[in-house]
């Protein structure tokens, strides 16, 4: 049975005996269940219901907070009805043996969804480690020039440019696909955003990015069309679709490239492109170690929001500690466990 099929099933069977507000409050929520699966590679809602495991129901929480409603307050009724209906649904899983989930796991999850309903509605963003980050553009380096097909080596230089300029911008994917060229300074390699609440900031490029940009524009010839280039799309379309018109792509092509090379790179921690800007936070934060900083590069129009981010910085908390209390942090030769 699939994904799709056992949460169907499941609410057809909680349907007789239950409201239907009840009902329509599960069925939105494991709607989203279904979105956040689109979004993790080796997962789809169409797949065997067998597949999943409690780090999905856990995650998917994760994705909620700081993906579905962005940087925005969840509301705990909201977050509370959605873990119920997860929560729920997983025990409908187990009873049904249409997944094969362990006790143990069964009572992490609900362990984990009990801390959710306590705390904040708040997480810790899920990262990608910088060896990650290498792996994926790595990947995206590996695919071969196509010469004889443009299209498909505009597709690969584009896809380039892409993971290079989250990595080094820490930009939403939102703010991303609405790049314009005009929006790029090319005396300063930085970029114009209009990020969430018509808030304007600079992005800054490192030599790397900047480079991936301009080979891809270079190749684009996009002077040949008779338009105006600084109203051209940053990021465009290269499918047989757009034909020769220039059109923007859609924050769900950048998704779709970024699980292509995360499979490509043979990755199968459930990450999404919103995850580089998480590890961009984090490694500006403990290169900086200021709040302030950290919260203009995002954007970010309260400090509550970036604070998050000093939680998961772990390497600073460790260094802080070590200033205060005077050790080096290595072992002792021989103090092994």
């Amino acid at each position: 049975m699939t994904i799709d099929d056992a949460i169907d099933k499941f609410l057809a069977d909680l349907a007789i005996g239950q409201s239907k507000k009840t009902v329509r409050s599960y069925g939105a929520a494991l709607n989203r269940f279904r979105e956040y699966l689109a979004q993790v590679p080796l997962s789809h809602s169409t797949g065997p219901s067998s597949s999943l495991t409690v780090d999905y129901a856990i995650d998917y929480v994760n994705w909620l907070v700081g993906e579905h409603f962005r940087d925005s307050d969840v509301p705990r009724s909201t977050l509370r009805a959605y873990l119920a209906a997860l929560s729920r649904f997983y025990s409908y899983l187990i009873r049904e043996k249409l997944a094969p989930i362990p006790a143990d796991e069964h009572l992490r999850l609900r362990e984990a969804y009990r801390q959710f309903r306590k705390g904040p509605a708040q997480h810790l963003p899920r990262l990608a480690a910088e060896e990650t980050v290498a792996k994926l553009i790595r990947a995206a380096r590996s695919v071969p020039p196509t010469l004889d097909k443009p299209r498909q080596d505009l597709c690969r230089l584009r896809n380039i440019a892409i993971l290079e300029t989250l990595r080094c911008t820490g930009m939403r994917v939102g703010e991303l696909v609405q790049l314009r060229r005009g929006d790029l300074d090319y005396r300063n390699r930085t970029a114009r955003v209009v990020g969430k609440g018509n808030r304007e900031r600079i992005v800054y490029f490192d030599d790397t990015a900047w480079q991936a940009v301009q080979a891809y524009l270079t190749a684009r010839v996009d002077g040949a069309r008779g338009r105006p280039l600084h109203q051209l799309p940053l990021f465009a379309r290269h499918d047989r679709a757009a034909g020769h018109n220039i059109l923007p792509i859609s924050t769900n092509t950048v998704r779709r490239i970024f699980d292509d090379c995360l499979k490509l790179a043979g990755v199968e921690q459930p990450l999404t492109p919103h995850a580089l800007r998480h590890t961009f936070a984090t490694r500006a934060l403990e290169v900086t170690g200021d709040l302030a900083v950290v919260q203009d590069l995002l954007g970010h129009a309260s400090p509550t929001t970036t604070r998050v981010y000093a939680k998961v910085s772990s390497r600073r908390l460790h260094e802080a500690h070590r200033r205060i209390f005077g050790y080096t942090g290595q072992e002792d030769e021989g103090q092994g466990e």
